[in-house]
């Protein structure tokens, strides 16, 4: 992290020390080093296993090593030294001429000086009042003094920024402050690139957001591909975006916004030029960090607040739906919280697919990304979402009136353009299935069960992804005689020996047979069959039935029966769903 004087990690430059008295003027070499960093000094005695070559690791980050200048004797060893060193990451080498040392050792000093600049570390060569003692001294009363000025303000930052979270008013008000503080451009995303905030800096240009979150790289959200992220902090990293291709480049911090290591969002700070000044960049550094941090706070309990709010809506969507209120009393008090009209008319949708069976781990973040767009989907209209068992429930309030016809064709509507949003979100084998529109709570709970029916039958008959209780009218016909016993045996006694003949394949060749019309090439087409085949199977099914088939009669008695029992099948399968628990016995 560079602080707010260009230092890393709380560590004062070596350019910086050099501007002190008992340093100034001691530079020999490695010029092109004095950005790094020094936290403290040792010497080389307690770093002497580290100038080994056995060992690679850089374990001399932000060291400055104080050696004799005694130890660069021989030319070939102190290249080797310099070279050592640098490679473990010392940010500095610095040679003391001991008291009553008067050797030449300026062919020596000019073989380590060539290493020090090819390495880029600062060699410096000090005279003998800046031995070992004075020297760590200097350096961690500057190392103190400069984490004493960052803490502090590092805590005027977070002070103000906690004032913003404590009155609570959302993410953009704290994006309007992190503006104040750093006089950058803001944009905040969540995870999933959603714009939740954005701010312009005073007196600037800022790029398009929609083209600056486009443009930012996608891996600066997974902490898992930039080591700094481990320790579990927030770390800010520089990128610079050309918005247009045309446009200057852009300078921006791009912070994850972490929170318990998991990634809630980004928050981008626009620098206002290209490069920046390393001092502002230095202090909007910190405001990033600890902004990012308290954003999280502030995006942890929106999401809470929300989880609880959808929790709520819930239980209030399957109360309906099942018809589960105490009285009226109840029914009213909860309707008024959620704005439900207990005098209104709505329609009762169910959306189905495979992606929201509890399979995997992506299921539930498709579920609730699927429920809030369709609670999203109407604004300003009366919309209830719920996630019921394996399917999302939506109530959709349309126009009161004594036209049923029109309210139907409002609810297909909805239903279509419901379909059209949700199907890049859960897949290509989406369903969609509506109830009729009914008034109340009672219209919702018997719009809920017809809906319900659809769904069922609409996986029986392969209907399309969009259907009606309108669109099988004959199931709704055959729905009051498919529950008598007559009806049943009726279904059970003509489909039973055509499914025991052959392995059951008779009665799928029949089902095609007759969904073409009596066409004996296109069903044959359709099953993939010879023709020959076909009328083969066609008079086993007509023995197995005891009738024709290519008579109309026998091609209505299949047909009745087999929807029946189809209708049968599903409405029993409902019935089982929707029964209340049973209660445990005493």
């Amino acid at each position: 992290m560079t602080t707010i004087d260009g230092s890393t990690d709380g560590h004062v430059p070596v350019g910086a020390l050099l501007a002190e008295p008992l340093l100034r003027g001691t530079l020999l070499a490695g010029r092109a080093g004095l950005g790094r960093g020094v936290g403290w000094c040792l010497p080389l005695s307690e770093t002497r296993r580290f100038a080994d070559a056995a060992s690679t690791e850089p374990d001399l980050g932000g060291i400055a090593v104080h050696l004799p200048v005694t130890t660069l004797a021989a030319p070939d060893e102190a290249a080797a030294l310099v070279t050592g060193l640098a490679r473990r990451d010392a940010a500095a080498l610095l040679a003391w001429h001991p008291p009553g040392v008067e050797s030449d050792l300026s062919r020596e000093l000019t073989m380590a000086a060539r290493a020090a600049d090819a390495a880029a570390i600062p060699l410096l060569v000090l005279p003998a009042e800046a031995d070992y003692r004075a020297v760590s001294r200097l350096i961690g009363q500057k190392a103190l003094a400069l984490s004493a000025h960052v803490l502090e303000y590092g805590s005027r930052v977070h002070r103000t920024l906690a004032e913003v979270l404590a009155r609570g008013p959302g993410v953009p008000a704290m994006a309007r402050a992190v503006v104040g503080l750093s006089r950058c451009s803001v944009l905040i995303c969540d995870a999933d690139g959603e714009r939740l905030a954005w701010e312009e800096a005073p007196d600037a240009e800022p790029p398009d957001p929609d083209a600056l979150l486009h443009a930012l790289p996608e891996d600066l959200a997974r902490p898992e591909d930039h080591p700094e992220f481990e320790d579990g902090n927030t770390h800010a990293a520089e990128v610079r975006l050309r918005i247009r291709p045309d446009g200057p480049p852009v300078h921006a911090l791009v912070t994850p916004v972490l929170v318990g290591g998991q990634v809630f969002g980004r928050m981008v700070m626009v620098e206002r030029d290209c490069p920046p000044d390393p001092h502002d960049l230095a202090q909007h550094r910190v405001v990033a960090e600890h902004g990012a941090t308290l954003v999280g706070s502030e995006m942890l309990r929106q999401r809470s607040v929300r989880a609880a709010e959808e929790r709520a809506r819930g239980d209030f969507v399957e109360a309906l739906v099942h018809g589960r209120f105490a009285d009226s009393y109840e029914l009213g008090a909860r309707a008024r919280h959620h704005g439900f009209d207990v005098d209104g008319h709505f329609a009762v949708h169910v959306v189905a697919a495979a992606s929201l069976l509890p399979v995997g781990r992506d299921y539930l973040r498709k579920t609730v990304t699927a429920t809030r767009t369709a609670q999203d989907l109407e604004p300003g209209g009366c919309v209830l979402t719920a996630a019921i068992s394996s399917t999302i429930v939506v109530i959709q309030q349309v126009a009161a009136g004594p036209d049923p016809i029109r309210q139907r064709a409002e609810a297909a509507r909805f239903a279509e353009r419901l379909h059209l949003a949700l199907r890049p979100l859960l897949g290509d084998d989406l369903r969609i299935a509506h109830g009729r529109p009914g008034q109340g709570a009672a219209g919702v709970a018997a719009g809920y069960h017809e809906a319900r029916l659809t769904m069922g039958l609409a996986w029986h008959t392969a209907a399309d992804p969009v259907c009606g209780y309108d669109d099988l009218r004959i199931f709704a016909a055959l729905k009051d005689v498919a529950g008598s016993t007559e009806a049943k045996s009726f279904a059970r006694e003509t489909l039973t020996p055509l499914r025991r003949a052959n392995g059951g394949d008779l009665e799928r060749i029949v089902l095609a047979y007759i969904r073409t019309s009596g066409n004996l090439n296109a069903a044959a087409r359709e099953l993939g069959m010879h023709r020959n085949t076909m009328l083969y199977k066609l008079d086993r099914a007509s023995r197995a039935l005891r009738m024709d088939i290519r008579s109309a009669d026998a091609q209505f008695t299949f047909w009745l029966a087999h929807h029946i029992d189809t209708l049968t099948t599903v409405t029993g399968v409902l019935a089982d769903e929707m029964a209340p628990p049973a209660a445990a016995p005493r």
